[in-house]
C-alpha cells in the first residue's frame, strides 16, 4: 500500500463512519454495562480484558471494583488498555512515512528525550486520549518496550486508585 493510498483511505468518509459508529457503540455498551454489570460479570477478567482493548474501559472499573479483586481488575484492564495504545504507536511509528515532523513534534521529542519514560509514565496515569501520546511517542521513534512498559505501569497505578477509592466509598 503506497503512501497516497494509506492517507487517503484514512481520510475517506467509510473509514471515519466505521470508526465513528464503532466509537459510539462502544460508549453506549459502556453505559448499560455502567448501569448493570450483572449480565456483563460472567466473562469474568477475560470480558474485561476484551473490553479494555476496544473500548473505554475506565469507566467500567466504576461498577466492576465491588464485583472483582482490585489487583486483577487493573492488571487485566491495564494490559487491554496498554495494547489498545499499541495501536496508535504502530500508526505514528509508520506515520513517518507519510507525515514530516513539525517544530512542535520537535518540541514534544525533546520533552520526551529530557524526561524519558517518566513522562509517558505520568501522562498514562491521567485519564485523558493517551492514543496521542502512543502517536507521538511512536513518530518520534521511541521504542516500544520504552513504551509499552510505563504505559502499562501508569494504567496500572490509575485503575488500582479509582478501584480502591470506589471501594472505600462502599
Amino acid at each position: 500500500m503506497s503512501k497516497r493510498q494509506i492517507v487517503n483511505f484514512l481520510n475517506s468518509k467509510t473509514f471515519k463512519r466505521v470508526t465513528f459508529i464503532l466509537g459510539i457503540l462502544f460508549l453506549v455498551l459502556t453505559v448499560f454495562i455502567g448501569f448493570n454489570p450483572k449480565p456483563f460479570l460472567r466473562f469474568g477478567y477475560l470480558g474485561i480484558f476484551a473490553f479494555n482493548l476496544f473500548g473505554p474501559g475506565t469507566l467500567l472499573i466504576f461498577s466492576l471494583a465491588n464485583h472483582f479483586n482490585i489487583y486483577g481488575l487493573a492488571f487485566v484492564s491495564a494490559i487491554g488498555m496498554a495494547f489498545n495504545d499499541s495501536v496508535a504507536w504502530i500508526i505514528g511509528n509508520r506515520g513517518t512515512a507519510v507525515i514530516e515532523k513539525s517544530k512542535k513534534l520537535k518540541t514534544i521529542e525533546k520533552t520526551v528525550q529530557k524526561y524519558g519514560v517518566l513522562a509517558l509514565f505520568i501522562w498514562s496515569i491521567i485519564p485523558f486520549p493517551y492514543d496521542l501520546v502512543g502517536f507521538v511517542a511512536g513518530y518520534l521513534g521511541l521504542p516500544y518496550k520504552k513504551y509499552i512498559l510505563p504505559t502499562f505501569l501508569g494504567k496500572f497505578i490509575r485503575i488500582i486508585l479509582l478501584g480502591f477509592g470506589i471501594v472505600s466509598f462502599n
